[in-house]
């Protein structure tokens, strides 16, 4: 059997399952997925490196992008994902990896949108909730004991502030912002700075004899940190 007659039969098969409205029972207490990132992820495409644990032998299961959230997983499993073209197979039986799926014996790369298609319609992973959806392959696919999900988000972190007094020195560090204009405010006194890293940090000497002292950062019109700090 060739590689384009087993994506029918596994597209087919996803397709039959997945109308199944049916409540996940119990899982497989020890198989375990973990995932080294799933936030802040690049809308254009991104890599999630997924590591499985304790994968039954003789059994596979498909890993790939869907949308949905937890709750959502618990009550059935997600119809709108990613085809088999950016779905990960991986298996233990020697049939199916015969058929193109791969070993579970190490990392595993899977691929990811912002944006995908399924069954005609758009899914916009930044307008509704979307994760890596792990379920059993074509070969069980009624069993949902090895059901796992990982939410994950997309776009650029937002920009954050804090500030701090140190060996009298007022110090604003300011992360994700790179390439940003900011207002830095002390005492009411203002300082603006072209943000050059995503790990900024303004450095400004506090007033001599001041027991505190008022600060800020602006930036785009809206206020990332405002407090009154103890000089110390």
């Amino acid at each position: 059997m060739n590689k384009i007659r087993i994506s029918s039969v596994a597209i087919a098969a996803l397709t039959a399952v997945a109308a199944l409205a049916a409540t996940t029972p119990a899982q497989a207490a020890d198989f375990a997925v973990t995932a080294d990132k799933s936030a802040n992820l690049a809308v254009a495409g991104d890599t999630v490196t997924v590591t499985l644990a304790n994968l039954p032998a003789g059994q596979g299961v498909y890993l790939r992008l869907c949308a949905g959230t937890l709750a959502d997983v618990v009550k059935a499993r997600p119809a709108e994902c990613v085809g088999m073209d950016k779905t990960v197979w991986v298996s233990s039986l020697a049939s199916a990896l015969r058929q193109g799926a791969v070993e579970a014996t190490g990392p595993l790369a899977v691929s990811v949108v912002g944006q995908f298609t399924a069954g005609g319609k758009n899914i916009d992973c930044s307008a509704v909730s979307c994760g890596i959806h792990v379920r059993r392959d074509h070969f069980g696919g009624t069993d949902f004991s090895l059901d796992r999900f990982i939410p994950v988000s997309f776009g650029t972190p937002a920009p954050t502030a804090q500030a701090s007094v140190v060996a009298g020195k007022v110090q604003i560090q300011v992360a994700n912002a790179k390439g940003k204009k900011i207002t830095f405010v002390v005492a009411g006194k203002k300082y603006v700075r072209n943000v050059n890293s995503d790990d900024y940090k303004f450095t400004v000497a506090a007033a001599k004899g001041a027991k505190s002292v008022k600060v800020g950062a602006v930036l785009d019109s809206r206020s990332i940190v405002s407090a009154k700090l103890a000089v110390k």
